[in-house]
């Protein structure tokens, strides 16, 4: 699935409802939106009106999280629609979603299951309130069986952000690998890579209200580290029994107590 870009501005109001002007490779159409009532208008015409219409459930989404003070004629914004993205299938935690950013134009996919032959890279992360410390955690299974483990403590003031850590640690241990399965028990990091990153670095790293994307340089940082490459990302729930993760765990919180 292609990811297509869009820029699109408010340009009147008309009866509570915002008209916006949107642009894609030379083409320009216009909808309404009344951020009160969530309704939405297009002329259903055209080939960009046919684009928008099949994927409204993802730019429905940008709206309805938008402000209503962002709701003003000249506010402007840029937008990724996956195109024909099957919103149940990419929302199953179970699915792996491959993020293929080898071509130049970057692309999403989901599937059942990845590349056999990947290296792989297991993360986690630790942030204790108590003491303000945090501790991060990393495995590689190579493709022949083998581990490495990486952990260390963490300047993270916060578990997000520590998860972020850890996933950057990760990715620096296979910066010369072009193909690499990052398996997480965090859905901020795999909606963040999948989902959020495209359109924060469309505006500037801001979100749909104009405010800074939160732990922005460290997710400046991952997007350095998986440019031009292959990425499958997966999804496992914590303290599950999985083994690569249930290490993760137990090495990240060791990290964490250390002074």
């Amino acid at each position: 699935m292609k990811l297509l870009t869009f820029e699109m501005e408010i340009i009147n109001e008309q009866d509570g409802y915002f008209v916006h002007s949107v642009l894609h490779q030379g083409k320009q159409t216009e909808f309404k939106f009344n951020p009160q009532t969530a309704s939405f208008k297009i002329d259903p015409t055209g080939e960009l009106s046919e684009i928008i219409n099949r994927n409204q459930d993802q730019l429905m989404k940008i709206l309805k999280t938008k402000k209503t003070a962002t709701f003003y004629p000249g506010f402007r914004l840029g937008f990724v629609i996956t195109d024909g993205k099957d919103v149940d299938i990419f929302n199953d935690m179970n699915k792996i979603v491959i993020v293929n950013r080898t071509t130049g134009e970057d692309e999403i996919n989901v599937v059942e299951s990845g590349k056999t032959a990947i290296h792989q890279v297991f993360t986690d992360a630790c942030y204790l309130e108590k003491t303000g410390r945090s501790g991060i955690a990393a495995i590689i299974k190579f493709p022949d069986d083998n581990y490495r483990l990486y952990s260390t403590g963490s300047k993270a003031k916060n578990n997000c952000h520590a998860e972020l850590e850890a996933v950057v640690a990760g990715l620096e241990l296979l910066k010369d690998v072009d193909e690499i399965r990052l398996i997480s028990d965090s859905r901020y990091v795999r909606k963040g890579l999948t989902e959020w990153m495209h359109n924060w670095k469309l505006n500037n790293w801001k979100t749909s209200n104009g405010n800074n994307a939160k732990n922005v340089e460290t997710w400046k940082k991952i997007d350095e580290l998986t440019r031009g490459k292959y990425l499958e990302v997966a999804w496992v729930k914590g303290h599950s029994g999985h083994f690569e993760n249930t290490m993760c765990d137990l090495y990240a919180r060791d990290a964490a107590g250390k002074k």
